[in-house]
C-alpha cells in the first residue's frame, strides 16, 4: 500500500459517513494535524537543566525556523503527500511569531489544503478574547484556504481558554458567524458544552493512552467509538490520535508524567485503525511537530518518516 493510502483511505471512509446524514450534508471529511510555529533561530528550541536538549527527537536536517518559506513549503508538501488535508496551527495573540506563521501558512497553502488557528488562551478576559476572535474571523473569512465547517470559517479552541474565563465568558466572547470546535475531555463535558460549540475535540489523549498497556488497539477502538458516539448531533464529530507521548525532558513538567511509547510506529498505526472503526467526520492528529512532547509525525532523525510512510 502506498504511503498516501493510509490517511487518504481514511478520508474515503469517514466521508462516506458524512454525506448521507442530512444534518451534516455540508461537512466535508478532513484529516487535520495540530501544527506549532514557535520555532526560530534563537527561540522555541531549548535545553534541559542538565544541558541536554529538552525534546527527545530531532527533526531531519536539524532545528529550523518556522517562518522560513522553504520550511513551510516542505511541511505542507510532506503533510499533503501523507493524506493530511490541513493544519491547525497554534495561535496566542497578534503580532508575534505564531501569528506571523499563521499568516504565512494561509498564504502558502495550495488548493485542497486548509489552515486554521488553535486559540491557546483568552488574553485575560472575555473582551480580550472577543477582540482576538474578531481578528481571526476577519482573516479566515478573507482566505480561500481557511478551514470551513458548513460554509463558515472554523477554528479550534484549547482547554486553557475555558479554564481562564469559564463557559460564561466564552458565551460572551464568541462571534456568531464563526464555527468553533471547542475542548472536551469527558462525556460530561461534551454534554455540558454542546450548546456552546459547533463541535468538540480532545487534545490531551496521552491521559487516555497512558493506561492502555495491555490490548492497546482494543482499548483505542473502544474509547474512540464511545467518544465519537457521544458527539453525535454536533455539526462535526472528531477523533484524536497520536503516535506517542513523552514530555519528561521538560523541566517545568513535574510529578508522575503520562507517557505513551511509539512501539516502533505501531501506536500510530493502531490508532489509525481505531479511528477508522469509530467513523468520525474529522480525524485530528496530535501532532505535526510538537517536538517537546514527542508527539510529532514530522520526519525525525530517530524515526525518519515512519508514521507518514507506514503501510497497513
Amino acid at each position: 500500500m502506498k504511503r498516501r493510502s493510509v490517511l487518504a483511505g481514511l478520508i474515503a471512509v469517514i466521508g462516506a459517513t458524512v454525506l448521507p446524514r442530512p444534518v451534516q450534508a455540508q461537512t466535508l471529511p478532513e484529516v487535520l494535524a495540530f501544527h506549532y510555529g514557535w520555532y526560530g533561530p534563537d527561540e522555541g528550541w531549548g535545553v534541559s537543566a542538565d544541558g541536554g536538549r529538552n525534546h527527545p527527537n530531532m527533526p531531519v536536517g536539524g532545528r529550523y525556523d518556522s517562518l522560513d518559506p522553504a520550511v513551510i513549503a516542505r511541511q505542507i508538501a510532506q503533510a499533503r503527500a501523507a493524506g493530511i488535508t490541513g493544519f491547525i496551527t497554534s495561535w496566542d495573540g497578534r503580532d508575534n511569531r505564531r501569528d506571523r506563521v499563521f499568516e504565512a501558512l494561509l498564504a502558502a497553502a495550495p488548493p485542497g489544503f486548509s489552515i486554521t488557528a488553535y486559540v491557546e488562551s483568552s488574553g485575560g478576559s472575555a473582551q480580550a478574547l472577543a477582540d482576538r476572535l474578531a481578528h481571526l474571523q476577519a482573516r479566515l473569512s478573507a482566505s480561500p484556504r481557511a478551514l470551513r465547517l458548513a460554509g463558515r470559517p472554523c477554528l479550534f479552541v484549547f482547554d486553557r481558554v475555558l479554564q481562564e474565563i469559564g463557559e460564561a465568558g466564552w458565551a460572551q466572547a464568541r462571534p456568531r458567524d464563526l464555527a468553533v470546535v471547542g475542548p472536551a475531555n469527558t462525556e460530561a463535558e461534551i454534554l455540558a458544552r454542546r450548546p456552546l460549540f459547533d463541535g468538540l475535540h480532545v487534545y490531551s489523549m496521552q491521559f487516555q493512552t497512558d493506561g492502555w498497556w495491555v490490548g492497546f488497539e482494543y482499548q483505542a477502538r473502544r474509547w474512540l467509538s464511545r467518544w465519537v458516539g457521544w458527539q453525535r448531533g454536533q455539526a462535526v464529530t472528531t477523533a484524536t490520535i497520536l503516535p506517542g507521548y513523552d514530555d519528561r525532558r521538560l523541566d517545568n513538567r513535574t510529578g508522575d508524567r503520562p507517557t505513551t511509547p511509539r512501539r516502533g510506529g505501531r501506536t500510530f498505526q493502531m490508532m489509525l485503525r481505531a479511528a477508522r472503526a469509530a467513523r468520525p467526520d474529522w480525524l485530528l492528529i496530535v501532532s505535526w511537530n510538537e517536538w517537546f512532547e514527542a508527539t510529532e509525525i514530522e520526519p525525525s532523525m530517530e524515526n525518519g518518516g515512519r508514521e507518514l510512510e507506514m503501510a497497513e
